[in-house]
C-alpha cells in the first residue's frame, strides 16, 4: 500500500498511543511473576504481538482483550518451543526475548526477517555466558538493548548480579525505562551513573495490575507537522515526568540550525532530520552511528530520502549534516521501516507538491492508527 500526501496544515488534539517499549517491558516482567496480572493500555502492534506469541511458546498464558491484556505469570519457570520463535524485524523482542529464553530447560531458536537476522547480537550472548558468575561485562556503545535484556532476566540469578558497561552507553532513557519497571514489579535495580548496575540475589518480580503510558516517539510526528505546516496541534495521553527520553523532542526543536547530541534518543533522529529539512541554516545531528545497524541503516536511508526532495545532506557513520531548504514532494522509499514512513509523511505535509509513501503499512510495527490519526488533524492523504 502507498499512500500519497498533499500539503496540508495541521490543526486538532490526538491522544498519543500506549508506549511500545513500555508494553513489551511489562508484558514480559508480568510473563516472569508469580500470579496474575492485568496489564491496561497496552500497545497491540505488530513488534508487540511477536512479543506475545514469543512467550505463548515459552508457556505464558497470556490474553489480550482490546486493550487490555490478562497474563498468568511463571515465576521464571519458561519451557523452551518445539518450533522456532519467529519475531519479525522486532530487534526488542530478539534481544530481550533471547535473555528470557536462556531460563527455559532445552534449546530455544530465535529467528526473524532477513533484516533482524544481521542485526549484531554477539555481545548479548557473551554477557549471557558471564551470568552464572554473578558479574557481567559488556559494550554499551551498540545497544542499549543487551542491558535491558540482561536487567530482566538478572532477579533469576543464584548470585547477586553486577553489570558492568563499558564505552559509551547508547540510548541511556531505554534502560532507565526498564529500571522503572522492574520497580514497578518489585524488583529494586542499584544503578551507578549507568556505567555499573546491581541486581541483589533474590528478588522475585510482583504480579500487579499496570497501565502503560502514552508514547513520546510518537507523539514527535504530530509535533514536528506543527512545526513545519505551522500548525497546531495538542497530544493527549503523555505522562510529564516519563522517563521516555524523546519527550525531550520539544526542547531539542529550539536548536536546530545548529549541532544536536542525539545519543540517548535514536527513535526521533528521523523526525528531527525532516524538521531540519525546513529549517533556517545547518543542522548537525550527531553521535548516531548505532542507527546503521536498526530496521534499516537510517543514516544512509535518510539522506538519501531527503536529497529526492531536493535537500543537501552529507552523511558519515555517525552524523547527518543537513542544509536547511524548501523540501519539494518525491516518491520516498521506506525500506520496510516504520520510522522512515512516519517521518517522510511529516515532511510531505510541509513540502511543494505531492509525496508519495511507499509500503506504508510498514506504520504498523509501532502505531497501526498512525494515517487515522494524521488525517483527523487535517492531513490530506490518499490511498494510491
Amino acid at each position: 500500500m502507498n499512500i500519497k500526501v498533499y500539503p496540508s496544515k495541521i490543526s486538532g488534539t490526538i491522544t498519543a498511543p500506549p508506549s511500545k517499549s513500555i508494553t513489551h517491558r511489562a508484558i514480559i516482567m508480568a510473563s516472569l511473576a508469580h500470579g496474575k496480572s492485568v496489564i491496561k493500555n497496552a500497545l497491540l502492534s505488530d513488534d508487540t504481538k511477536y512479543t506475545i506469541k514469543a512467550l505463548r511458546q515459552l508457556g505464558v498464558r497470556i490474553k489480550p482483550k482490546g486493550e487490555t491484556i490478562t497474563i498468568t505469570g511463571t515465576n521464571g519457570k519458561l519451557t523452551a518451543p518445539k518450533k522456532p520463535v519467529f519475531v519479525g524485524n522486532s530487534g526488542s523482542t530478539l534481544r530481550m526475548l533471547t535473555a528470557v529464553a536462556s531460563l527455559a530447560k532445552g534449546n530455544t531458536i530465535l529467528t526473524g526477517e532477513k533484516r533482524l537476522q544481521k542485526r549484531p547480537m554477539q555481545d548479548l550472548h557473551d554477557a549471557l555466558k558471564q551470568m552464572e558468575g554473578g558479574i557481567v561485562t559488556i559494550d554499551g556503545s551498540k545497544s542499549s538493548q543487551y542491558i535491558s535484556a540482561l536487567l530482566l532476566i538478572s532477579p533469576f540469578a543464584k548470585k547477586t548480579v553486577e553489570i558492568i558497561v563499558e564505552g559509551n552507553l547508547r540510548s541511556k532513557p531505554y534502560v532507565a525505562l526498564t529500571l522503572n519497571v522492574m520497580k514497578t514489579f518489585g524488583v529494586e535495580v542499584k544503578n551507578k551513573d549507568f556505567k555499573k548496575f546491581i541486581v541483589k540475589a533474590g528478588q522475585v518480580y510482583k504480579s500487579q495490575t499496570y497501565k502503560i503510558e502514552g508514547d513520546y516517539s510518537s507523539a514527535s510526528y504530530f509535533f514536528a507537522a506543527a512545526a513545519i505546516t505551522n500548525g497546531k496541534v495538542t497530544v493527549k495521553n503523555l505522562k510529564p515526568n516519563s522517563a521516555q527520553g524523546d519527550r525531550y523532542f520539544l526542547d531539542l526543536l529550539q536548536k536546530m540550525g545548529s549541532s544536536i547530541d542525539m545519543n540517548d534518543y535514536p527513535d526521533i533522529v528521523q523526525t528531527m532530520a525532516i524538521v531540519a529539512a525546513f529549517a533556517l541554516g545547518k543542522t548537525t545531528i550527531k553521535n548516531i552511528g548505532h542507527l546503521k545497524d536498526k530496521e534499516t541503516d537510517r543514516i544512509t536511508a535518510t539522506a538519501k530520502e531527503l536529497r529526492k526532495m531536493g535537500i543537501t545532506v552529507k552523511a558519515t557513520n555517525d552524523k547527518l549534516i543537513i542544509e536547511g531548504g524548501k523540501p519539494k514532494g518525491a516518491t520516498i522509499q521506506t525500506y520496510n521501516d516504520h520510522r522512515m514512513a512516519m517521518s517522510f509523511a511529516i515532511a510531505g505535509l510541509g513540502a511543494k507538491g505531492q509525496t508519495i509513501i511507499q509500503n506504508a503499512k510498514a506504520v504498523n510495527k509501532s502505531y497501526p492508527n498512525f494515517w487515522k490519526d494524521l488525517k483527523s488533524i487535517g492531513a490530506k492523504i490518499e490511498i494510491v
